[in-house]
């Protein structure tokens, strides 16, 4: 009885199957049926439309009955033909559209990507980690335009090596030199003050040497070189060779008024409470863009309750103006300007797991200084903006790794800055003053 009533039941089930299927094929059917008689109701409108007209301009044409079939022939063709250059107009005129709103698509697209020169005709600019000069000589040329004598450009390895690695430094140095740029070889980033040009000479008996104060420092595509195939370890000693050029470069940046542009914080909120919007220029395009990094898990947290110690940095007593230093070349214009860091970097992987923006503005509260085992507090920045590096602004440059040009091996006309699965972004730092610590907490809160 059981396998009757089980039988049963799965005879039910394979026929409710069966016509739950042949009504799923009738409603296909039916709507396969419906938009072919939709289209045919279309055509056959159409030429009722001609017929129509056709007859209309026959009774015109004929009005006693009389057929002249030339004429009807040539009114034939009148009405197709008009019909014709009207479904045309309408196609050219859709096409013309698009065609306009994809070019105002793009102009407003090229507009938003307007290139950004983050250079002043008063700024003394220290450069450093250059391989072959090109990103310094081309600050000489137009667009910027700037005066050799107001820059200093540096780079990690000896003269020697430098002309080894980069064959084509040799001779961009010589320009350099006649224009009145400072060169100086063998310059650690980490360990800024045991460079002798970034002191400025003694002034009568008595007196203290004194750093010289730069009001943009830039350091362009920065890393080891140290050949690291393990990632995890390429990223962090990147990150403490980053942490290290933050700490050394600090006193080097000029005092002074800020040039106005609103800071944002490493996830690119602003942190100016006062104004919710970003700066805009003439043409209503904000500087600021949003800065989205991937998570580092190499960051040490900076939580202030953490550490019950006071390692309070004094505030400056600098009051620079602008002043006039000298040494054994030219005049070095220091500008009444607050300084800043420029960083350029790619946005791929690996570099977007250095976390950059983190490293300024959220270190370790406390790192251990470069060729020193004491702990000292780290010094903290915000980030004043973010911006496209565009290369073509720098008509001189020519992109070079760290480990050199190698025929065959690297890539020319800064293919390799250029890639398709990330960009080139320059960053750009103040130094974080008393008054923006609690401000910036409560945002990143």
């Amino acid at each position: 009885m059981a396998k009757l009533k089980a039988a049963l039941a799965n005879q039910q089930y394979s026929a409710a199957k069966a016509a739950a299927k042949k009504r799923s094929l009738q409603a296909e059917e039916s709507k396969k049926q419906s938009i072919k008689a939709s289209l045919s109701g279309s055509k056959k409108g159409l030429k009722r439309s001609k017929a129509a007209l056709k007859n209309s301009l026959d009774i015109k044409t004929n009005p006693n009955g009389n057929k002249n079939d030339s004429n009807s022939n040539n009114n034939a063709r009148n009405i197709e033909n008009k019909l014709g250059e009207s479904s045309t107009t309408t196609t050219t005129t859709t096409s013309t559209k698009s065609q306009t709103e994809s070019e105002s698509k793009q102009t407003q697209k090229s507009k938003q990507q307007k290139s950004i020169i983050p250079f002043t005709k008063d700024d003394s600019i220290l450069l450093i980690g250059e391989g072959n000069f090109s990103f310094t000589l081309s600050l000489l040329y137009s667009p910027f335009n700037l005066n050799g004598s107001q820059i200093l450009s540096t780079v990690y390895d000896f003269e020697e090596i430098t002309y080894k690695k980069y064959p084509d430094s040799k001779e961009i140095i010589q320009e350099l030199k006649s224009k009145g740029v400072k060169i100086e070889f063998g310059v650690d980033a980490t360990n800024l003050e045991k460079t002798s040009k970034l002191i400025a000479p003694k002034k009568g008996k008595g007196k203290h040497k004194e750093k010289r104060r730069w009001s943009k420092v830039v350091f362009n595509f920065p890393h080891v070189g140290a050949g690291i195939t393990d990632q995890d370890r390429n990223i962090l000693t990147n990150q403490h060779m980053l942490l290290g050029f933050f700490k050394s470069v600090e006193p080097y940046l000029t005092d002074g008024p800020s040039e106005g542009i609103i800071p944002v914080n490493s996830k690119g909120k602003n942190t100016n409470k006062k104004k919710k919007s970003n700066p805009v220029d003439e043409d209503g395009i904000s500087d600021v863009e949003e800065d989205v990094e991937e998570e580092s898990p190499y960051i040490i947290n900076d939580d202030p309750s953490s550490s019950n110690l006071d390692f309070s940095i004094p505030p400056s007593t600098s009051t620079l103006t602008t002043t006039t230093t000298t040494n054994s070349t030219s005049d070095l214009v220091i500008p009444n300007k607050q300084g800043k860091i420029l960083i350029t970097l790619l946005t791929c992987s690996p570099y977007s797991l250095w976390s950059l923006s983190k490293l300024a503005t959220k270190p370790p509260i406390l790192s251990i200084g470069f060729g020193s085992n004491k702990l000292t507090k780290q010094p903290r920045y915000l980030l004043n903006r973010s911006f496209d590096f565009d290369s073509n602004l720098y008509t001189k440059y020519q992109h070079r790794r760290t480990i050199g040009f190698k025929d065959g091996l690297s890539k020319g006309k800064n293919e390799e800055i250029n890639r398709k699965h990330g960009k080139a972004k320059m960053y750009e730092f103040v130094r974080r003053r008393p008054n923006n610590d609690d401000q910036d907490e409560n945002q990143d809160d």
